[in-house]
């Protein structure tokens, strides 16, 4: 057996050498998208791969990862970061080049490994595909590699709940190759982005853009983060497969041509879950399981026209492990988590049409989420015991235009969007709020109309030193008297960029955005009346960010940023006294209550990013954020929002080593959060408890505690095997590594209980409005440390 073993290994490692692939790269104009004559050189090494058409062929290059610099005469030289070249495949991938204004006499510009737009100079961040692959921690999941990146907060490390520069994680939009893409999260929250697990294919990216300000006028409702995902050209010469077998799920990809003259191509992906059964290995008592599915078909016309499909969706189921230890943790989990169900999806269709003046992009799109809820009072599913019964959907229909086009030296971004949207809600849902215990029966059905139009431009200067951008957007709906003038929403901008030294720029952004509430609040209906449409308005924000960059040898990159962003109308609950920028961390709905736009706030602080793309086989990001989020009270004073973590450092660091190992680690610090004490005499209360199956907060001392310190350590490795015509992966992850203490500082509160595992009345003999239980409290326990590993097979 140690005989044939050995010979087996053997094998394996004679097959790392020798094993080649070939790549595409289509070069173009960023502006106008029309082909370019260009040439390319793999980083560190001087060959070059010429083309005169706009398509550059490197064939019979050996399998492994590379960077290539793609340069055109009269652009801006820029790259293709960590591309992963496989045995026996054809890989395709496009790259965008700007135009310098003139030619450089005085000034050496540095190359551009790192993306900046004229609209967006800074708070723009762009990750790769391999980059979010070999993020420890990340587990393959976009969201959870954005930690690695300034000014990004989160809130446990199960969960992709997102804030950003101080914001709720409500402010944050996604867009797939220009398509809106509502749901990125299994289990979403909703009313906000949240969720425990991504279902975007990270395989099927080529790159993501992350824009923490300075948002581009072409996108509407953005107010603290966006993430443009680009996807990837399927490979030309045949159909390609991908296998990931892992601990936490099973995943199928293929992708390839799907015409004889390779103009059709497309990208397909299943995915099946595990995590039920991580979960319950390792004694969690709630036990998620999911499905998603992933395509994009193509069709590249002889004109360079482009027209496009895509879908993306997801089935998401939910059950109690009835096996886990009965800690006083898990049984508080057990009490208070509902039963959710959830579906989504998203299917959109983009035309990309070449002028003589540069191009039009018409898109159309269709979004739906069902979202269902159902808890019973110590899950003893009775009529009785009905706690809610929540049924949701949110469907969209979005149109989009958009055109670029030059005037002389300036650059012309334009566009409009319409949005048909329907609410739907028909639930019942007991409550306790801050004085009150609430019986809502909803019954919904809102048809609303959202529309705006945009336009953007920009010029260089000064040989290029100076680059300014101004755009506007107008945004309106039909839900209101408040939201139908467009005018209200007058959405300016204006971005520059002065380079002063060779590789030392000044950047500058300034903006007003709006976004609309969300569908829950908006069609919140009780007794046949809309009751937040007299009350709601836009959201307002107001940004200003000025910082500097500097870009050194070796893929340096240096920057500091300050930013200020200041809030109005933000949507306040009347029931708690608080303002909904405080709520959307965690699992179940935001906004389905009476609300008015009464909240305002602010956020500001200084961000610092070192970032070191691969270079000598090592990478490494680290990023720190001193940050003051704060948002009002009932009293109108401005109290640190759920989201002021004033402290956030994040390591992060790998390096490739020889026979294809690759190994990193990421280490986060982040203040505790601001945290809403229970009122322990209430909760007690079994009027009180019996309906809120926990303890309620004390509103009246909204965010007076702040929680642990949290910090936590994650860790990863891979290897790869590399044979004649395919490639094996194996790979571990494993998130909070040391398990770290829970965020958390509250107490765990549950009943003390008698021995048939029923509460303690401490005195039955009073009257019912009086009667309390005996409460057991507790601290909560060391957050769990999650090991992911599995095998990626690529033919």
């Amino acid at each position: 057996m140690k005989n044939t073993f050995l010979v087996v290994f053997t094998i394996l490692s004679a097959q790392l050498f020798g094993q080649v692939g070939s790549i595409n790269i289509n070069v173009f104009d960023e502006f106008s998208r029309k082909p370019l004559s260009a040439e390319a050189k793999i980083v560190g090494q001087d060959q070059i791969y010429p083309s005169a058409s706009g398509n550059i062929v490197v064939s019979e290059i050996s399998s492994g990862t590379y960077t290539f610099e793609i340069s055109a005469p009269g652009y801006t030289r820029s790259f293709l970061n960590e591309i992963n070249v496989v045995p026996n495949q054809n890989l395709t991938f496009s790259v965008g080049l700007i135009k310098e204004a003139a030619e450089i006499q005085e000034v050496t510009l540095v190359r551009k490994t790192y993306k900046t737009t004229a609209e967006s100079p800074l708070s723009l961040r762009n990750i790769t595909s391999e980059e979010v692959q070999k993020n420890a921690g990340s587990n393959r999941d976009v969201s959870k590699a954005i930690l690695s990146f300034p000014g990004v907060g989160s809130t446990a490390t199960f969960r992709n709940d997102l804030f950003i520069r101080g914001g709720s994680s409500a402010e944050n939009k996604f867009y797939i190759d220009g398509i809106e893409v509502p749901v990125i999260n299994h289990f979403q929250t909703q009313g906000a982005s949240g969720g425990p697990r991504g279902i975007i294919t990270v395989d099927f990216i080529k790159d993501v853009d992350f824009y923490s300000g300075a948002f581009p006028a072409a996108r509407n409702g953005v107010l603290s983060s966006l993430f443009e995902f680009n996807l990837k050209q399927a490979r030309k010469d045949k159909l390609g497969y991908k296998a990931v077998l892992g601990l936490d799920d099973m995943q199928l990809m293929a992708d390839g041509p799907l015409s004889k003259d390779q103009s059709w191509s497309g990208l397909f992906s299943v995915r099946k879950s595990n995590l039920q059964l991580l979960f319950k290995a390792i004694g969690l008592p709630f036990l998620p399981s999911y499905y998603d599915a992933t395509f994009k078909v193509s069709k590249k016309f002889e004109s360079g026209d482009e027209f496009y499909v895509l879908g993306i969706g997801a089935k998401d189921s939910f059950k109690f492990n009835d096996e886990a230890e009965p800690t006083l943790n898990n049984l508080t989990l057990i009490d208070r988590l509902p039963v959710s169900p959830q579906w989504n999806y998203t299917v959109g269709a983009g035309y990309r049409h070449l002028a003589e003046n540069g191009n039009w992009l018409f898109t159309w799109s269709r979004n739906m989420l069902d979202n269902r809820a159902t808890k019973y009072y110590r899950n003893i599913e009775t009529p009785e015991n009905l706690l809610f019964d929540y049924k949701s959907q949110e469907s969209e229909n979005k149109l989009r235009v958009d055109r670029n086009f030059t005037l002389s030296d300036y650059q012309f971004s334009s566009g409009a969007n319409i949005n048909f949207a329907n609410y739907y809600n028909n639930s019942i849902a007991k409550g306790v709020t801050q004085s009150a215990v609430n019986y809502d029966v909803v019954t919904s059905d809102l048809d609303l109309i959202q529309y705006g139009f945009y336009l953007q431009s920009a010029r260089k200067f000064f040989d290029n030193r100076l680059q300014l951008s101004a755009g506007v957007r107008l945004d309106a709906s039909n839900y209101s008297d408040k939201t139908q003038n467009p005018l209200e929403q007058f959405s300016p901008r204006l971005s520059l960029s002065y380079r002063f030294a060779e590789r030392l720029v000044f950047n500058f952004n300034t903006g007003i955005y709006y976004q609309l509430p969300a569908y829950t609040a908006l069609g919140f209906n009780l007794n046949d009346a809309f009751l937040n449409k007299n009350t709601l308005e836009y959201i307002k924000n107001s940004h200003l960010v000025a910082g500097l960059e500097y870009n050194g040898a070796n893929n340096l990159r240096l920057t500091l940023e300050g930013y200020y962003k200041k809030y109005k109308n933000y949507p306040f609950s009347l029931r708690n006294q608080i303002s909904l920028a405080n709520v959307g961390g965690d699992f179940g709905i935001v906004g389905s209550e009476p609300l008015d736009s009464r909240g305002f706030g602010e956020t500001y602080g200084i961000e610092f990013l070192a970032q070191k793309r691969t270079a000598s086989d090592f990478y490494g990001i680290m990023a720190y954020t001193f940050g003051y989020s704060q948002f009002s009270d009932s009293a109108g004073s401005l109290l640190p929002s759920s989201w002021d973590s004033r402290h956030i450092l994040t390591l992060t660091t790998g390096k490739y080593f020889g026979r294809n190992w690759n190994v990193g680690a990421r280490f986060r610090l982040q203040s505790g959060l601001p945290e809403t004490p229970y009122d322990l005499q209430r909760s007690a209360l079994v009027n009180i408890w019996n309906i809120a199956n926990g303890p309620v907060q004390n509103f009246a001392l909204l965010n007076s505690a702040r929680g642990n310190l949290s910090h936590q350590l994650d860790l990863r490795g891979e290897k790869k095997w590399i044979f004649k015509k395919w490639q094996l992966t194996a790979y571990v992850d494993v998130v909070n590594a040391y398990g770290s203490t829970s965020p958390s500082g509250l107490p765990v509160v549950n009943l003390q209980r008698d021995n048939q595992n029923n509460g303690i009345i401490a005195n039955p003999e009073a009257s019912p409005d009086q009667q309390y239980y005996l409460l057991e409290t507790g601290t909560a326990d060391r957050s769990t440390p999650l090991p992911y590993f599995g095998f990626i097979f690529e033919f």
